[in-house]
């Protein structure tokens, strides 16, 4: 005989030969051992119960009639999953075909979910395992972002469309895949893209492309990788375009350029559920000896311009001077007032002036325009 002392909190699983016989609660128990061997297994009771299935298996096995009076006894099918609470209070939730035991002190209720037959979980359901934020195996958490759409595919099959928020699938049963589309402007951008031009000159551009996506689906079926395939066909209206044209045309028509690359484009994006809001060649890179030649081009241009103006500017002046010329011949008073004009400026720059026949000397005989 021998002994178990069970403590407050505490429960005994008491097993004779291997197999389970019964549970003690708090105190001293005695136990005869004449031929026998037993086996103490201490349980802590704040610990629920028996949640690991596969000893709450071999209890119930082994002594279901004992087991069911001292435990309530929560058995899952094999598609059939359950959300657990233990005197009000959220336990946990049990995987399929789970078999726990909870001890008869605790108020047990159970919801069972068939998870074959449903991948959503319920949004009462969501609440709680947001208000835990703890993993679950088998239990994909999906998160649509602001200004995004959820496209929602079962086993590779488009299902329907999510909106924004969090969102719980069951994958006990099903492949759970939740893609996004943004749905604002999109961006991309071609840098340093090669081209040859109708007369064979070499030449680089940087392109930027926005887009918007208006069918989400047809945008994640049609092609493989878009974001690829969207650079690829940007590419090939550059090049088809731009070929056809020799390098004074690109030059002179370089503004123009975006809207005839998105008349040829658009059709394309259209086809895989995006919308296309502009295509703008921000920069066009000639080779540095082209480069030189247009500067010199340029230069040359620019010189006889500013000849042209130069030369206009002289001829405005000299007309300017013959018209003065003939207004004072016809015109003896004016005349008369450049000559007082021409002395004020003289007396400007001399320091001494010596006058000689009076003020008559000073008006008459120092400045005469027209000469004796």
């Amino acid at each position: 005989m021998f002994k178990i002392a069970v403590k407050e909190n505490e429960k005994a699983l008491i097993y004779k030969d291997e197999k389970f016989e019964k549970i003690l609660s708090t105190g001293v128990h005695k136990l005869f051992h004449l031929f026998q061997n037993y086996r103490v297994e201490r349980v802590e009771t704040h610990a629920h119960g028996i949640i690991n299935s596969l000893k709450a298996e071999q209890l119930y096995k082994n002594n279901p009639t004992l087991i069911e009076e001292l435990f309530n006894v929560v058995k899952l099918e094999e598609h059939e999953r359950a959300y657990v609470w233990l005197d009000g209070k959220f336990i946990e939730l049990l995987e399929t075909g789970a078999l726990s035991l909870y001890w008869k002190e605790y108020d047990v209720k159970v919801e069972k979910v068939d998870v074959q037959k449903s991948y959503l979980v319920e949004k009462r359901h969501q609440r709680i395992l947001n208000n835990l934020n703890i993993p679950f195996n088998n239990l994909k958490k999906c998160v649509v972002t602001k200004n995004s759409q959820g496209y929602l595919y079962i086993d590779e099959k488009f299902e329907e469309l999510v909106e924004e928020g969090k969102h719980y699938y069951y994958t006990d049963f099903h492949d759970i895949e939740l893609k996004l589309i943004n749905r604002r402007v999109n961006e991309l951008e071609i840098t340093g893209q090669e081209l040859l031009s109708a007369d064979k000159v070499t030449l680089r551009c940087n392109l930027t492309m926005h887009y918007k996506i208006v069918d989400g689906q047809s945008y994640l079926e049609s092609v493989n990788d878009t974001n690829n395939y969207l650079y690829k066909q940007l590419q090939f209206a550059v090049r088809e375009h731009l070929g056809a044209l020799n390098i004074d045309e690109i030059l002179s028509k370089q503004h123009t350029l975006s809207d005839e690359i998105l008349e040829k484009f658009y059709t394309t994006c259209n086809k895989i559920g995006v919308e296309v809001e502009g295509v703008y060649i921000k920069d066009i890179i000639l080779p540095g000896e082209m480069r030189e030649i247009f500067n010199q081009v340029i230069e040359a241009s620019k010189r006889a311009e500013a000849n042209n103006i130069q030369r206009r500017e002289e001829t405005a002046a000299t007309r300017s001077l013959l018209n003065t010329a003939k207004l004072m011949n016809d015109n003896p008073a004016l005349a008369r007032l450049k000559e007082l004009e021409a002395l004020e400026k003289i007396t400007q720059t001399i320091g001494t002036l010596n006058v000689y026949g009076g003020l008559d000397g000073v008006m008459n005989g120092l400045v005469d325009l027209k000469g004796k």
